[in-house]
């Protein structure tokens, strides 16, 4: 269960770091990375207070690991509603205007992943001044998220491409919100006796990889193609 959580917390992670790239105004991911810094600063004092068994303890309670999961859904869900306006947006269709203001807001799921990992640092660093650690990690991490932009941005400079990214990362986290659904509530699945065989799993994830891959290079030659009629 803990393995699972830490994944989700991954996945908003870089759902996260992805949403920070589609705001192409530099001031406003400025104000984002300097808000997530204090929020590191002033959370310290709860963070020193857990330990590895206040979180396993946590993640074993059924009502919080619930509450948690329903948050996850719905900002799934708006999450692929805005990756979907946007896309529409990206090719001058008609669009709600409200979703504008989704750019503005990276998600709440980040929260816990960020103060999960800040505890994580507390616990296995020692010999450092809580406040002055406290500090470095106020300074390191958005710094670093801020390179990871701009190494997204380099990876993949397609506006495009970033929101399909964006939307797979969405369709993940649902995916892995029913995982740890069944798992949480020991909810009834068919299962095999036997050694699970891996190659027909990774056959379809290589091809899956190639024709998403061929599909992106297919839709962007005909976009060019639309565009130089139009000229």
């Amino acid at each position: 269960m803990q393995l699972l959580i830490i994944l989700l917390f991954i996945l908003a992670f870089a759902s996260f770091a992805l949403h920070i790239t589609l705001i192409k105004r530099w001031l406003v991911q400025f104000v984002i990375l300097a808000v997530l810094g204090l929020g590191f600063y002033f959370a310290y004092p709860y963070a020193i207070e857990q330990s590895y068994t206040s979180f396993r303890t946590t993640i074993d309670n059924q009502q919080i690991v619930s509450n948690f999961l329903v948050l996850q859904i719905i900002e799934c869900i708006m999450g692929l509603l805005f990756c979907i306006f946007l896309i529409r947006d990206f090719y001058k269709e008609r669009t709600i205007a409200i979703f504008r203001y989704f750019k503005l807001f990276p998600g709440i799921v980040i929260l816990p992943a960020l103060f999960y990992a800040e505890n994580i640092v507390f616990i296995t660093i020692h010999g450092l001044n809580f406040q002055f650690l406290a500090v470095l990690i106020a300074i390191i991490v958005p710094l670093f998220i801020f390179g990871l932009i701009k190494l997204i941005s380099w990876l993949i400079p397609e506006y495009d491409l970033r929101l399909e990214l964006k939307f797979i990362l969405h369709i993940l986290q649902l995916v892995l919100s029913v995982v740890i659904s069944v798992k949480l509530f020991a909810l009834p699945v068919n299962s095999s006796v036997g050694e699970m065989n891996y190659i027909p799993l990774t056959v379809l994830l290589v091809l899956l990889l190639v024709m998403g891959r061929i599909g992106v290079y297919l839709h962007h030659r005909k976009m060019n193609k639309l565009i130089k009629s139009k000229l």
